[in-house]
Formats: C-alpha cells, structure tokens, sequence
C-alpha cells in the first residue's frame, strides 16, 4: 500500500510517498509537515478497538497516540499509548532488542528513549495477548515494528498530565512515603487548559456535558420544538432584576445577555410552537463561594 504521508527519517531525509511503499519505510522518523496537501491511506486503528488475537492469528495495526509514559532501559522499551481522540482508552507498547539486528535495534531503543512524553506518535505493531494492569486494554500489548512521530512535544511540559490525572487522596496518601507524588495546582490547570484537559477525568467532564446535551435535544426533538439560536451581544438588559455585563461595540454600550427569554416569546409569536436553545448566559452577580453563576448553560 502507498503512504501518503511524508516524513523526515533520522538522517532528516524528506521522502515521499510516490517512491516507497510500507515494507520500504525506516523503522522511526518525524514526519514532515504536510500542511494539508495530502491524505494517507493507511488504516488507523483506535486504541479503544484492541483485541487480543486468537491463538493462531497473526495481526499487525496502525495506531495514533500520545506518548502517555516512556521507559527504556537496557534492552528494552516500555511505552504507553493514550489515544489521540479519547484521553481514558490507553494500551502498553513495547520493543526488545533484536539479535538479527543488533546496530540497529541499538539505534531504535536509544530513539524511543528519546521520545517527548505527550507526543502524538504513530506505532506500526503486532497485537499480542498480554496482562497489563496499567492501562484500559489489559489483555493485549503491541509488539513495535514502526514508530513516526507525528507532533513532537517539547522536552519539558509545565506539568505532567500523569501528575494532573491523580486524585487528592492518592496524592495526600503519598506524602508520607518516600517517593510523594506532585500536586498540580488550580492556578496551572487553568493557565494550561489544553493540558489539564487530557486528564481522564477533566475529558469525561466535557463528553459528559455533550451527552446530557444531546439527550436534552433528543427529547425536546421527540416533543417537536425547535431549537432556536438567540443573540449574546444585546442593546440592552434582558432582565431588570439581575446585573449585567457591559461592553463596548464600536462606540455604543452592549451587553451580554443574561437570558433568551424575549427571543424564545418572540419565536412563539412567530407560529414556531415550542422552542428552546442550549447556550450561556451571563449575569454579574458577586458570590460568597467558589461556585459562580456569572455564566452558565
């Protein structure tokens, strides 16, 4: 099969997919920019997907992840692969040096072990039955053969998304050994969202709400309304008794809008029957606890 996308193998080499086919591929290497001008062809397989194989089968995949743990040593490579589209599937890849080619197996250890932890890499590899308490597919591992780095990460990241992933007891509990486990702060959360949000917990948090949405939207669609989509920027307040956030909008005075209540009645006046909108509102209102209602769904 061709391989359409290019890459850059460790003699930082561009080559394309028109001159080599997948049995001519290097073992590792980064991929070169593509910048859209091409799509591979090659069947990527979820991590959520993994199975053991039965007895007799022999079965190679194409997998996309992150690069959850690394830990080489010696003569062998231990990796664990989080899935690129779903924080909470993960499974253990792992490479031992081969005799047959001991240079090069050499070569591929020492650049596994290089690896940033929260790259996106992609791993050619035999899947094979395996217990592996760590990870969510714990009946099977898979065997590298491959490894293409898709987006490397910086060598150092603000914080670990191990360290993020763990609760306040486990962290408390561990205080008292000899190896504490650190605490990832709200403050470094928030400053790097896109981090913290690869956390199982913080992504189940964001398919959760779409869930509920959707089963939301499901039910008002049975019932026949009709979803409606209202202004946030207003002339002015949408109700007297609540405050309002206020901002400029090329000279005039806006407001964000505190609810789509006279857009709903408007839509009813208009012979739309029932409607509804899922969307924010925004009300300033001070509050004496962490739990603020100055915008919400």
């Amino acid at each position: 099969a061709g391989v359409e996308e290019g890459f850059v193998a460790e003699g930082a080499v561009a080559m394309r997919e028109e001159v080599l086919v997948e049995s001519e591929l290097p073992r590792v290497g980064d991929y070169e920019l593509v910048a859209s001008r091409s799509r591979t062809s090659r069947a990527l397989s979820s991590v959520a997907s993994l199975e053991a194989p039965g007895a007799e089968e022999v079965r190679t995949v194409w997998v996309r992840g992150r690069v959850a743990r690394m830990r080489a040593k010696g003569n062998s490579c231990f990796m664990v692969l989080r899935d690129a589209g779903d924080a909470r599937e993960t499974v253990q890849a792992v490479y031992f040096k081969e005799k047959a080619h001991g240079g090069e197996s050499k070569k591929m250890l020492k650049w596994l072990g290089a690896l940033p932890e929260e790259s996106v890499v992609d791993v050619e590899g035999r899947l094979v039955a395996a217990s592996v308490k760590s990870c969510s597919r714990s009946d099977v591992e898979l065997q590298i053969k491959r490894v293409f780095v898709v987006a490397r990460a910086p060598s150092v990241l603000p914080f670990l998304v191990e360290d993020a992933s763990r609760s306040e007891a486990e962290i408390a509990a561990s205080q008292e050994t000899e190896r504490p486990f650190a605490s990832v702060g709200q403050e470094a959360r928030l400053d790097y969202r896109w981090l913290d949000l690869r956390t199982p917990a913080s992504a189940s948090i964001a398919r959760l709400q779409a869930r509920v949405c959707g089963l939301f939207r499901e039910a008002m669609d049975a019932e026949g309304f009709v979803e409606i989509h209202t202004p946030k920027l207003v002339a002015g307040e949408s109700e007297s008794g609540a405050g309002v956030f206020t901002t400029d909008y090329f000279g005039t005075t806006a407001c964000l809008a505190q609810s789509p209540q006279l857009y709903k009645q408007m839509a009813i006046a208009a012979d739309l029957g029932g409607v509804y909108e899922i969307g924010p509102v925004f009300r300033a209102e001070k509050s004496h606890t962490k739990r603020h209602l100055c915008e919400f769904t």
